[in-house]
């Protein structure tokens, strides 16, 4: 595993942040991440938000000091670059299926997607219902092909209650059962 760190150049809730990153995978990043005590909520899908601080830190640990554009870049050959967009907040990242799937807090699904249902529980059994109420979030598969990565949006619904913490463990169980896209 290659843990990537850049310096601390973003401004931002008055400190300055850096990106703590892998270009192998997120679980051993999380791992990493664990052992610095940087906590799960930082996750911002292919990188940690990381104090100034902790920089010297993670390098010692392990980190290899790079530029961001080095991170970015080598995020992007490696497949676990997660582009984001304004609004959006990543909750969680894993594998389906051999594929990359993120859980993407969001108020619209993004293209391209499309006809989704609700998934509810009927004894046990898995019932599609009309979708309703609002878009909360959404999931998205990547699928890397011989032409490139394709990616998918599923739309996902929370019915009623919190949502669960961005970066809980749950995260992934409560959002991905809901909503699957019409066949």
């Amino acid at each position: 595993m290659t843990v990537l760190v850049d310096s601390a150049r973003f401004p931002a809730h008055g400190r300055w942040w850096a990106h703590l990153a892998s270009d192998t995978s997120t679980a051993e990043l999380h791992e990493f991440a664990a052992r610095l005590g940087i906590a799960r909520r930082a996750f911002e899908g292919d990188h940690y938000d990381v104090p100034a601080e902790l920089v010297d830190a993670a390098v010692a640990a392990g980190a290899h000091p790079v530029p961001t554009r080095e991170l970015l870049r080598r995020l992007q050959v490696a497949g676990l670059r997660t582009p984001k967009r304004r609004g959006e907040k990543v909750l969680s990242t894993g594998v389906e299926d051999g594929r990359r799937v993120d859980v993407v807090r969001a108020r619209a699904v993004p293209l391209p997607h499309g006809t989704h249902h609700l998934v509810v529980e009927d004894g046990g059994a898995r019932v599609t219902a009309e979708l309703a109420g609002r878009v909360l979030g959404f999931r998205r598969r990547w699928t890397r092909t011989a032409a490139g990565t394709a990616v998918v949006h599923d739309g996902l619904c929370a019915p009623e209650g919190p949502l669960p913490p961005a970066g809980s463990a749950r995260a992934g169980d409560w959002w991905a059962p809901l909503l699957v896209p019409e066949a």
